[in-house]
């Protein structure tokens, strides 16, 4: 007998889609529920032959391709662990994800393929390749699922609290950490999610985010497979061709970066037609800023969804609804504010005294049914992050008097860049290895198109003098791009208190205009 996962029910889903309904569009491909369903099945069975099931990690270094959504189903379905991997992350970081996942198998897109090739002739692990073969190849994706001699569910008996898919983020020791959610929990969030965020049965998605986040995955794209909808590939696409595809394709739900709100609000006035079909455009994982939601919601109107929630949370635990943009919302700042909790999902702030009142700034702390189960093997991390059935956010934050919750910054010094997580002390850690530099503190700064930007300030080594472009290389060539200080100011010394500790906020407030 089989147990209940979220693959099984996603794969279940398209299998009441309509026969020709499209799964995916992009890239030059456009596939049907159809055709996904078979190839994620036949996948399955081939992970099979070769022995990986449950207990096995499969890491995953994707592209945005229908291939890719296929591989994630196929890797539940034979009840193996999916390890989610930031495809934007340098090599040696992903070297050092693999390691600490232990992973049985690697599945990487063709795009991947020449930079990971020497990485993973050494590691022992099968490598799938989604599109051309490297010579570490042991599996061609598409012989995989074009040699299938059945197209029946695997057979599998999976424990539904074992881990389903892994997200690996980055930690504040600057060492990552996986984010563990369960089959059963993956399951409990792609079912929430089409009431979360007001996704309808058959709803055609603009995926304007990319497979890099693990949220995008369990939070947008696979709950729009699990309602017979249709996710079209948008990321990358200048506010212009966004909206020429919207058009084209009759999009009913959308992801606004914060970047690109204001432009996309000044082509939606320019082409309001767009909203004859546009229900839902979803902003989350990074503060906008007021001005940029309340010109979008003067363009869009009801139809701008803002939340709040994290890899840990799995899925959001805050949303606004549309009477929160209309007269009379009980919120004392709609436009700054990232909605009330969910049902299935509780919020408080607390501080030293305990629980605070409305109004009051402190840590926002969280109890919901789709809360992870901890960090892959990282106990002690994960009973400091998690007590009592409550999740410590390292956010700072404030309730209105109507449940409104207001994001007002990071207990943490992680920087959100763009939607994406940066943690100073693994920049730091890069920096203070580049010549000539002593000492390094890295923070984020107020920007007006991401929200906040790296920077940087360090101390030169005694009698050296610090070649600043050459340390922007330095950490170009060592992590992702959007983990790079955007700016690196040379200081005699870092300012710090009398328990040694850097003082980021005498850093914040010296260098936060240096980017106007």
């Amino acid at each position: 007998m089989t147990s209940p996962t979220w693959a099984r029910t996603v794969v279940a889903a398209m299998g009441r889609a309509a026969p020709d309904a499209v799964a995916f569009r992009g890239h030059g491909t456009v596939r049907t529920h159809a055709e996904s369903r078979r190839r994620a099945i036949a996948f399955a069975h081939a992970l099979g032959a070769r022995g990986i099931g449950p207990g096995d990690r499969v890491a995953l270094v994707v592209e945005d391709r229908a291939d890719a959504v296929e591989a994630y189903l196929g890797v539940g379905l034979a009840g193996a662990t999916a390890v989610q991997v930031n495809d934007r992350l340098q090599v040696a970081e992903i070297e050092e994800v693999l390691a600490l996942a232990g992973v049985r198998a690697v599945v990487h897109t063709d795009g991947h393929g020449p930079r990971l090739e020497d990485l993973l002739r050494g590691t022992g692990a099968d490598v799938v390749s989604i599109g051309a073969r490297t010579s570490a190849t042991t599996l061609a994706y598409d012989e995989a699922t074009a040699g299938a001699t059945s197209y029946a569910l695997p057979v599998v008996r999976i424990d539904p609290e074992q881990p389903g898919i892994v997200g690996f983020t980055s930690g504040t020791t600057g060492r990552p950490k996986g984010v563990v959610h369960t089959h059963a929990n993956l399951d409990r969030i792609v079912r929430h999610m089409p009431v979360h965020d007001g996704i309808r049965w058959g709803s055609r998605c603009g995926f304007t985010g990319t497979l890099a986040f693990a949220a995008g995955i369990w939070g947008v794209v696979l709950p729009h497979l699990y309602v017979g909808g249709e996710v079209s590939f948008m990321a990358g696409l200048d506010p212009d061709a966004w909206v020429d595809r919207m058009l084209a394709e009759r999009t009913s739900f959308t992801y606004a970066p914060t970047p690109l709100m204001g432009a996309f609000a000044d082509r939606v006035r320019e082409r309001p037609v767009v909203l004859e079909h546009l229900d839902t455009v979803l902003h989350s994982g990074s503060l906008a800023p007021r001005e940029a939601v309340e010109d979008l919601v003067d363009a869009i109107g009801h139809r701008y969804v803002e939340t709040y929630g994290m890899t840990e949370t799995g899925a959001p635990v805050t949303a606004t609804v549309p009477d929160d943009w209309r007269p009379g919302s009980g919120a004392e700042d709609a436009y700054a504010s990232a909605g009330r909790p969910a049902t299935i999902a509780e919020i408080r702030i607390t501080g030293d005294s305990g629980v605070l009142a409305a109004g009051e700034v402190g840590e926002i702390e969280v109890a919901s049914e789709t809360l992870f189960s901890g960090y892959l093997d990282q106990p002690d991390l994960t009973a400091e992050a998690l007590r009592d059935g409550w999740l410590r956010t390292g956010d700072l934050g404030s309730l209105d008097a109507a449940g409104h919750l207001y994001v007002r910054g990071r207990a943490k010094d992680m920087i959100v860049t763009g939607g994406m997580n940066v943690y100073p002390a693994e920049v730091e850690r890069v920096l203070v290895q580049a010549e000539g530099v002593a000492d390094a503190a890295v923070f984020g700064v107020a920007h007006p198109r991401w929200g906040e930007t790296v920077t940087a300030a360090v101390v030169a080594q005694a009698g050296a003098e610090i070649d600043v472009p050459g340390v922007t290389a330095y950490v170009r060539e060592r992590l992702a791009g959007y983990k790079k200080p955007t700016a690196i100011h040379v200081v005699e010394a870092l300012p710090r208190n009398a328990s040694l500790k850097v003082r980021k906020d005498e850093l914040r407030r010296r260098f936060e205009n240096a980017h106007d």
